[in-house]
């Protein structure tokens, strides 16, 4: 695929719009980091669309993200304004702490300590240590089962 995108983007002159989607689906980690290297220049000198639920590709690829909601724009920024609305509101807690009223589990992670919690709340919580939001965090604040 990545072969295939190489050739169509160098046969045309023309710098229009690329629209891909999925691009690293399916892709082993050295060809993912390829064809995201690829993508990012390609990028230099046209829009490329990137359509993808892979966080980490977005992460390394994208100058802005567009997010989309019940069929709505949602939010265009970069992913720093994305991931700096949710500073403050992102918190570690150890694996096993009952959620209170208003915490939202965002995942579960290994750390040195063992297993812990990411958790979204509006306060710190009591034991938690304040942890710097992901793009990965604020995608599942976002879509998240049961959010406004």
């Amino acid at each position: 695929t990545a072969l295939t995108l190489r050739s169509a983007c160098s046969s045309s002159r023309s710098r229009l719009p690329m629209c891909v989607d999925e691009p690293t689906a399916g892709l082993d980690p050295r060809e993912r980091v390829r064809f995201r290297n690829l993508i990012h220049a390609l990028a230099a000198d046209r829009i490329v669309i990137l359509s993808t639920h892979i966080v980490s590709d977005v992460e390394t690829i994208a100058g802005q993200i567009i997010l989309l909601r019940d069929h709505r724009l949602y939010c265009c920024a970069s992913p720093a304004e994305i991931c700096a609305l949710y500073q403050g509101k992102v918190f570690l807690l150890p694996a096993g702490t009952p959620l209170a009223h208003g915490q939202t589990l965002l995942s579960e992670g290994q750390g040195t300590e063992g297993t812990f919690l990411r958790v979204l709340c509006d306060r710190p919580p009591e034991g938690g240590v304040p942890a710097q939001p992901t793009l990965e965090d604020a995608f599942l604040a976002i879509y998240g089962e049961g959010q406004p």
